[in-house]
């Protein structure tokens, strides 16, 4: 279990689909320039043999262009997979021991990112110091004026969503229920951060609903 909590297994998803799309990019590239080629030979006057020869040439180069997509695909769904931080294995069904674990795990996830979002030694996470987790270096020069506005201004809407109470800080509490909320996105709470959470928005009222349900859990 990455003791990064659930924003390092994120960025260990995005550096794994990132480095996916550029080598598939990479080889698309060739590709492209091969198909290229193939089509510029057939408008020249072709011996039936040649002829014959540069359709066997563009078929096998059709079928490593499928099995270029495939072996993509398949690489997507490796490095896609649902981040499962539960160690050991549980029924879900059984709560009487599911419950427990789970809030226990939860727990150790929002911790790891609040240990590394922490920089005032104060307790819980402040606004400013969740804004600098989101945006890292990122300033109005990388991301332009506009982008940088609205990249604060969703970071401040999500902070918000997860600061239940109001008071201006993100407590350990708050953050299992935002995890457990996006664990929640696809009907179940299975013990694991689906990927499909990546899209949701973090600061509708169904969402915060979520986290305070769970946080029943944790009186």
């Amino acid at each position: 279990m990455s003791t990064n909590g659930v924003y390092g297994q994120m960025q260990s998803w995005l550096n794994g689909h990132g480095k996916n799309v550029s080598d598939f990019s990479s080889k698309m590239d060739e590709f492209e320039k091969q198909f290229y080629e193939i089509f510029q030979q057939y408008q020249e006057k072709l011996t039936n043999k040649e002829y014959n020869e540069l359709n066997e040439k563009f078929a096998d180069l059709q079928m490593n262009y499928l099995e270029a997509e495939l072996n993509y695909l398949k690489q997507e769904k490796e490095v896609g997979r649902s981040f499962n931080f539960m160690e050991g294995d549980y029924d879900i069904t059984d709560g009487q021991t599911f419950i427990p674990a789970y809030i226990e795990q939860t727990g150790k996830l929002a911790q790891g990112d609040m240990d590394s979002w922490e920089t005032d030694g104060e307790d819980g996470i402040s606004l400013e110091e969740y804004k600098s987790s989101q945006l890292g270096s990122a300033d109005a020069s990388q991301l332009g004026e506009e982008g940088y506005n609205a990249a604060v201004s969703y970071a401040e809407e999500v902070f918000n969503t997860i600061d239940i109470d109001g008071d201006g800080i993100i407590e350990k509490n708050e953050l299992q229920g935002f995890y457990a909320a996006m664990d929640n996105v696809d009907g179940s709470v299975d013990g694991k951060i689906s990927v499909d959470s990546l899209g949701v928005d973090y600061t509708s009222e169904k969402f915060r609903k979520n986290i305070e349900e769970f946080q029943q859990y944790l009186q």
